[in-house]
């Protein structure tokens, strides 16, 4: 009876072990540097004050535009606690659809994305052993090329400005992690993303 007492014992010490491993991250989760490759949606933007012709009433409107696009990042994340992990990234992206504007006149404005960099900060924390939240702030820019027919003042090439993130990763294994990323980029796009992280 004390026999099996005893073996009754140690298997249920070695069920809560194995749990209590479980609902612990391993040390080097999310952590170390990386590189990957993203692919998703892009929505390009801009703002302009249009006078109606006829009342000469200004009013603001944004133009926007959905497409396929993606990009490439790498980066370094170490562990600030248990839990928390911080991050330093930089990326590019590329694709997307141009928005269009189309004027009473006929004519129109359109600006076509070229190419994008971002520098950003992360925080994150791990939900789960295998599963991490984070948030991205940081500075970012667009190119774009522009075109139409319609004389548009105060216009440019370059969008730059600030842009803040939110996403969820999930660690696939010791090196590869696969992550769902939405970016915004203030006056310029937005990004939803599926991205693979590997490990070096």
């Amino acid at each position: 009876m004390n026999y099996v007492t005893t073996l009754f014992a140690a298997a249920l010490l070695s069920c809560a072990t194995a749990a209590a491993a479980q609902s612990e991250p391993a040390p080097e989760a999310f952590t170390g540097a990386y590189a990957g490759s993203e692919l998703g949606a892009h929505e390009h933007h801009f703002y302009l004050n249009v006078t109606d012709l006829g009342t000469n009433r200004t009013e603001g409107r944004y133009y926007r535009a959905w497409g396929v696009g993606g990009g490439a990042f790498a980066g370094f994340d170490f562990a600030l606690a248990e839990r928390v992990r911080l991050g330093l990234e930089a990326g590019v992206s590329l694709g997307g659809n141009n928005p269009v504007a189309r004027f009473a006149d006929g004519t129109t404005y359109t600006q076509h994305p070229r190419f994008g960099y971002r520098a950003t900060g992360k925080v994150g924390y791990l939900l789960r052993p295998r599963l991490l939240a984070y948030g991205t702030f940081g500075y970012g820019g667009h190119k774009y090329r522009l075109g139409g027919t319609a004389k548009v003042a105060d216009v440019h090439e370059w969008g730059s400005s600030f842009t803040i993130g939110a996403g969820f990763q999930y660690r696939v294994s010791r090196r590869v992690d696969v992550r769902l990323d939405f970016r915004h980029l203030d006056n310029a796009m937005s990004h939803i993303l599926i991205g693979v992280p590997v490990r070096f």
